[in-house]
C-alpha cells in the first residue's frame, strides 16, 4: 500500500459527486442565475474529489506515524527484555493488535516483515521498502539509520529510543498546534462561507439590485471573475492554516 495515495471506496465516491453535485447547483444559482452554471459540475467535482483525498492522505499518515510510535515503543521494550531484533518485532506485533486491534494499518505491516523474516528475507530490505511507501520523512530516516545499524552493528535499543523520543516530541507539538488552531479554523470555516450566505441573503431581500449581474455577457464575466477571486482565497485560507513541522 501507497501511503501518499488514496484510492475512494465506491461509497465515497458517490458521496463525493453528490456533494459536488450540491455545491455546483448552489454556485449555479448565486452566480450565474441559471442551470448553465451546472457546467461548473466536472470543475467542481474535480477540485472536490483532490481536496477529498488530500485530507484522507493526511489521515492516513497521521494514523501512520501514531501506530509507528507506538510499534517503537513496543520494540524498545522487547530489545531491553534481551529479545533479538527478530523476536522484538514479532512481540511488537502482538503489542500492536492489543493496543489498535485487527484493523491497525500499522499491524499489517509488522505483520508481512515477520512473515518476509520466517521467509529468510533480511529484515532491513523489508523496512526500507515499507519506508518507501509510508512517505513520512520520519520513518524514511529511521529506516536509513536502520539498515546503516544492521550492517555496522550499531546499538538498536539507543537508536529506537531516540526514535520514541523524536515522534513523542513532534506527535505533542503538533497536538498543542492543533488546539491553539482550532478556533482559528472555525473562525476561518466561518469567514470561508460568509460571501456565499451574503450574496444568497441580498438575492432573496434585494434581488433587483443583483439583475444587472445575471442574464447578460458582461454579468457573467464580472461572476465568473469573482467565483475565481472567491476559490483562491478559500485556498489561500487553507495554506495559511497548514502549519507543518
Amino acid at each position: 500500500m501507497d501511503y501518499s495515495r488514496y484510492v475512494c471506496p465506491v461509497k465515497e465516491r458517490w458521496q463525493c459527486l453528490l456533494v459536488s453535485m450540491g455545491l455546483s447547483g448552489v454556485l449555479a444559482w448565486l452566480f450565474y442565475r441559471s442551470w448553465w452554471g451546472m457546467l461548473l459540475f466536472p470543475v467542481v467535482c474535480i477540485v472536490y474529489m483532490k481536496s477529498y483525498r488530500d485530507v484522507q492522505i493526511k489521515r492516513q499518515k497521521e494514523r501512520l506515524l501514531y501506530e509507528f510510535k507506538d510499534t517503537m515503543q513496543a520494540l524498545s521494550s522487547a530489545l531491553l527484555a534481551g529479545y533479538s531484533m527478530e523476536n522484538a518485532w514479532r512481540d511488537a506485533e502482538r503489542e500492536l493488535l492489543e493496543l489498535h486491534g485487527d484493523q491497525s494499518i500499522m499491524l499489517a505491516e509488522v505483520h508481512r516483515m515477520n512473515v518476509a523474516v520466517r521467509m529468510n528475507e533480511p529484515i532491513e530490505y523489508v523496512l526500507a521498502e515499507f519506508a518507501g511507501r509510508s512517505g513520512c520523512e520520519e520513518i524514511e530516516s529511521f529506516a536509513e539509520i536502520f539498515v546503516f545499524a544492521k550492517r555496522s552493528g550499531g546499538d538498536f535499543a539507543k537508536i529506537i529510543r531516540t526514535t520514541v523520543k523524536k515522534l513523542t516530541g513532534k506527535i505533542e507539538v503538533e497536538q498543542e498546534i492543533a488546539t491553539v488552531l482550532a478556533g482559528k479554523k472555525l473562525e476561518g470555516r466561518v469567514m470561508n462561507i460568509m460571501p456565499l450566505l451574503i450574496l444568497a441573503y441580498m438575492k432573496l431581500t434585494a434581488g433587483d439590485f443583483l439583475d444587472v449581474l445575471y442574464g447578460n455577457s458582461l454579468g457573467v464575466c464580472i461572476m465568473t471573475v469573482v467565483l475565481i477571486g472567491y476559490a483562491l482565497a478559500l485556498k489561500l485560507s487553507a495554506r495559511i492554516l497548514d502549519i507543518r513541522i
